[in-house]
């Protein structure tokens, strides 16, 4: 995986600003703090990456938002969360439950991002279903890059799909595109964007180990954590 040079924007900027000031009173502990404030640093800066370097993504995102880029944190925070109890999984395979702990942290997310909405805490369900099914069965994460596309687009206000109407994991995209839920693929598909995408999701997980630990990590061990080659 590519390393990415660091990105600046100021809405991310400040998002990532607010939602330190938030963990800071919501979360009791130095531990619970530094655990959701390096899965929000790894967040903001998937965000930042992706709309600067996944060409889709950059279009919708525009001369920037500060709307687009709060729900783009919020997402990519998201998908840090699932990534880091895919590594729990890994590495701790003894550990049980991490589901149910897994969406009590999403919760406590959303709750940073002052989102109280039900449906945000299915996606994230559907979210990390879909990638722990993909790092198991399609190391190529093809689907999971696309899908991650489709709702980054959508947290930038245009629509790819019926997304309740998808029972995930999905298998096949062949089984999304002839069930009928399409509104708007494009920004799903592009297999640049995809290949740039998981590029993104490694200079955010780099961003996430950083944070955590207090220095800098090499990109390279970042990107092969990721589970995408």
């Amino acid at each position: 995986m590519e390393n990415l040079p660091q990105v600046g924007d100021r809405y991310f900027d400040a998002v990532a600003r607010v939602i330190e000031d938030n963990i800071s009173k919501m979360v009791p502990g130095e531990n619970e703090q530094r655990f959701y404030a390096s899965l929000a640093a790894g967040g903001n800066s998937t965000a930042a990456h992706v709309v600067a370097y996944c060409e889709g993504m950059k279009e919708l995102y525009g001369e920037g938002d500060g709307d687009k880029a709060l729900e783009l944190t919020k997402l990519f925070t998201l998908l840090m969360l699932a990534q880091s109890y895919r590594w729990l999984s890994e590495n701790h395979p003894e550990t049980t439950d991490t589901d149910d702990a897994a969406r009590t942290a999403a919760a406590n997310i959303l709750a940073m991002f002052g989102d109280d909405k039900p449906e945000s805490l299915e996606l994230f369900v559907d979210l990390k279903t879909q990638f722990d099914y993909d790092t198991r069965n399609n190391p190529s994460m093809v689907h999971m890059g696309g899908f991650m596309l489709g709702w980054a687009a959508e947290a930038m206000g245009h629509p790819c799909l019926e997304w309740q109407k998808v029972d995930f994991p999905i298998d096949s995209m062949s089984d999304v595109t002839q069930s009928g839920v399409l509104i708007d693929s494009a920004p799903m598909r592009s297999p640049a964007d995809i290949k740039a995408f998981w590029a993104c999701h490694g200079a955010g997980c780099r961003a996430l180990m950083e944070h955590y630990e207090g220095k800098k990590i090499d990109g390279d061990a970042a990107a092969g954590n990721t589970g995408a080659e």
